[in-house]
């Protein structure tokens, strides 16, 4: 349901603060626990989950790239952000469908928190069912973990894996399908363990 703001205006709840303070507390949270999915549905109204993402992490100091035109004109204002291409930006917004078509930035060993992070929309995140199964090891995983992830290329998990082995060096990755989302830390390791060829990328 809309919510009202201080002024009494009708607006989406991802753009209001209460709002944004509990997505951002799940956000670390799932930053913290690789694997972990958390549903946003009661917050999203009708906005796709990465549109939340975005909402709650950038403003008027920092740049993305929305190199497959997932957002539209309108959101734009709303996110503050620079628009930048896709090697310079702080962030990057991306189907996680389609091929990838860029190099992010990786940080440098005195600031490796300057290194992009990805926003990847993909068409599903479950625990048992999808077209790629990973386990994931490293930091905040208790011995390992399984997730499944449909919608997205395998190629861009071997090309993360890429980037990310010479930490700090590297990239935080966040997934999102409709209402979930997942994080994949730089300090994550990601190994594919199953491809479901059958079902093809949605």
């Amino acid at each position: 349901m809309f919510k009202q703001d201080l002024l009494g205006a009708y607006i989406n709840p991802i753009w209001l603060a209460d709002t944004q303070q509990a997505l951002f507390n799940s956000l670390m949270q799932v930053m913290s626990r690789p694997g972990r999915l958390d549903n946003w549905a009661e917050s999203l109204e009708s906005s796709p989950a990465y549109l939340a993402v975005l909402a709650i992490l950038l403003d008027g100091e920092v740049s993305l790239a929305d190199i497959d035109g997932l957002l539209s004109d309108d959101h734009w204002p709303l996110l503050q952000a620079q628009n930048m291409n896709a090697e310079q930006a702080n962030y990057v917004l991306c189907d996680g469908a389609k091929a990838i078509s860029f190099q992010p930035k990786l940080g440098t060993l005195v600031s490796p928190d300057f290194a992009a992070t990805l926003i990847l929309k993909v068409s599903k995140l479950e625990i048992n069912n999808g077209d790629v199964r990973l386990k994931l090891t490293g930091p905040g995983v208790d011995g390992e973990t399984v997730v499944c992830v449909s919608g997205l290329d395998p190629v861009w998990l071997e090309q993360r894996n890429e980037w990310c082995c010479a930490f700090p060096l590297g990239i935080d990755c966040v997934l999102v399908d409709d209402t979930q989302i997942m994080a994949l830390p730089r300090t994550t390791k990601v190994e594919i363990i199953e491809i479901n060829t059958n079902k093809g990328l949605n």
